[in-house]
């Protein structure tokens, strides 16, 4: 169908006389409407984000979050409740252990737990004629070494410390002695409840111990020589 100017110009006259007609009508809508205000600002917890629940071999529950790029870390919970927290940082696993269960968090987020099983008992030997008494030997006694230092850490745990150019050792406990395990240079790296201890070697002989929360319980640090002695302390701005 030809379509001529003049009917062209009445269909535009006619399109312009309606959307007149309705700009009133949306301007008192939009009037009527709530304000928009600004977006509101990400707060601190939005920086660490669930990643996936795992299930332990024991039957526990291991809550991996992405703290950051590359930075994982995961809550273990026992019966609802929260038995230990582990960080990796660094690229670095972080380790682990309560009551014989394992666990550790790789730097990838993803997580390995086994449990310690308990050695089968020898089987009885078949009687034997009890030979002539002797003198009983003189036991020795025991050599346990002490440790060269020993330090109490910002959370209440005990680090001691075991000097050697070769192979330095530190050795982390609870307030009752009961033990978290032991840092050296094959295992340089623990976690416990929020915290990460790091076996530092700082050059010609020289170890340090470094004591790091996690960001979300403020991400200070404690470093301590051999002799038990705070070197370095650093506490983060509270924001």
């Amino acid at each position: 169908m030809r379509v001529t100017r003049r009917s062209a110009r009445t269909a535009a006259v006619a399109t312009g006389a309606v959307a007149a007609l309705l700009l009133p009508a949306a301007g008192a809508f939009a009037a009527d409407g709530p304000d928009q205000g600004p977006d509101p600002a990400p707060t601190s917890s939005d920086q660490s984000v669930l990643w996936r629940n795992v299930d332990l071999a024991d039957g526990s529950l291991a809550k991996v979050y992405q703290d950051g790029p590359g930075r994982f870390s995961a809550e273990i919970y026992a019966g609802g409740s929260l038995i230990d927290t582990l960080t990796s940082t660094d690229g670095r696993p972080a380790y682990g252990q309560n009551n014989g269960l394992h666990v550790v968090l790789r730097p990838d987020g993803t997580v390995r737990s086994w449990v310690e099983t308990a050695p089968r008992p020898d089987p009885a030997p078949a009687p034997k004629p009890e030979p002539a008494p002797r003198p009983a030997p003189q036991q020795k006694k025991d050599t346990v070494r002490q440790a060269d230092a020993k330090v109490t850490l910002p959370d209440g745990n005990v680090a001691r410390f075991f000097k050697s150019k070769t192979w330095p050792r530190v050795e982390l406990t609870r307030k009752n002695g009961r033990s978290l395990g032991s840092l050296d240079l094959k295992h340089p790296t623990a976690a416990h409840h929020g915290w990460t201890y790091k076996l530092v070697d700082a050059g010609r002989h020289t170890y340090k111990l470094a004591a790091i929360d996690t960001p979300r319980q403020g991400a200070d640090s404690r470093v301590y020589d051999f002799q038990g002695k705070l070197v370095e302390k650093y506490v983060a701005r509270k924001a």
